[in-house]
């Protein structure tokens, strides 16, 4: 008999992604993934409404990840939506099509349901009984969860990804410290209203879930700048990402050019978060908001309580 095949997909304000487990003991087995950047965010405009050509390319993609499911006849599909389509106002145009290509109800999460399940995909994957402060830069949000073991104490979901930085702070495509003080110090006063509410505690770890942590990982692996990943890193990168000039000219040693757009946004709210809340290092994570998902199917949650 087939062991069951378990579904998840993420409609991510920069990315979507399709990931296909088995159940493994106490953790699971990849069977497939799939990844493409649709970039969700780009697509909104002043009104914060989703232009027609990034909902075309989503739909697409959607696509291609049902002809995957046809083949994979999974036993259980989760698919959730993010911050991108909780801020588009015409969401429901986007998602009542996006069902009807799956064929599966899509859950459109709030922010606060998001940094939870972050949460638990890191506690899903690590093995520390640490109090940890999470940090997830998506593309239109970021999480920041403060807990221990399966608790989670304070989770707020702030309204600032990489994707709207850029197209706020860097839409010139100067890579210049004019931007990026203005990208760092807009990402500080986002901050700065739930500041408080962390620094009154004591985390003993601080671990990133998202794709600037793991590129500024693979930036430090490649060039072997620092021990480890900590403020003077992230300010030695961004020099390098200034003496490039552009982002259209940004090459860095050990950065994978699919992450070139967002990488310096994502950097100045790296930054930012390093300022704000002191931190001396940053730990990259091997779960966040997918192996949440995962956790959540094994346990026959397959909808979000409201």
């Amino acid at each position: 008999m087939p062991m069951p095949r378990y579904t998840i997909i993420d409609l991510g304000s920069n990315s979507f992604h399709m990931l296909t487990v088995t159940k493994l003991g106490n953790g699971f087995n990849v069977d497939s993934k799939h990844k493409q950047k649709v970039r969700l965010a780009a697509g909104l405009d002043e009104q914060n409404q989703l232009d027609l050509k990034t909902m075309e390319k989503g739909w697409s993609c959607l696509q291609d990840f049902r002809v995957l499911l046809d083949k994979i006849q999974p036993t259980k599909v989760l698919i959730t939506a993010t911050a991108a389509l909780r801020i588009a106002k015409n969401k429901q145009l986007f998602l009542t099509r996006a069902e009807k290509i799956l064929q599966y109800p899509i859950n459109l999460i709030s922010g606060i349901q998001e940094a939870e399940t972050i949460f638990k995909g890191v506690s899903f994957t690590e093995n520390t009984d640490k109090t940890l402060l999470v940090i997830d830069i998506g593309g239109a949000s970021t999480e920041l969860v403060l807990g221990k073991g399966n608790q989670v104490n304070i989770a707020n979901s702030l309204e600032m990804g990489c994707v709207t930085w850029l197209n706020h702070y860097f839409s010139d495509n100067l890579l210049n410290e004019d931007n990026f003080n203005k990208a760092i110090l807009a990402a500080k006063r986002v901050i700065s209203n739930i500041k408080t509410q962390y620094i009154e505690h004591h985390w003993e770890l601080t671990l990133g879930a998202s794709g600037t942590i793991q590129a500024v990982f693979e930036v430090n692996q490649q060039q072997q700048l620092t021990n480890q990943l900590s403020l003077s890193l992230l300010l030695e990168i961004k020099q390098q990402c200034i003496q490039c000039n552009s982002i259209d000219l940004l090459r860095i040693e050990g950065l994978k050019s699919s992450r070139t757009p967002v990488f310096a946004s994502g950097i100045s709210i790296l930054i930012a978060l390093f300022e704000s809340f002191d931190i001396e290092s940053i730990r990259r994570s091997n779960g966040a908001l997918r192996e949440g998902l995962i956790n959540m199917v094994f346990n026959q949650q397959t909808h979000f309580e409201s």
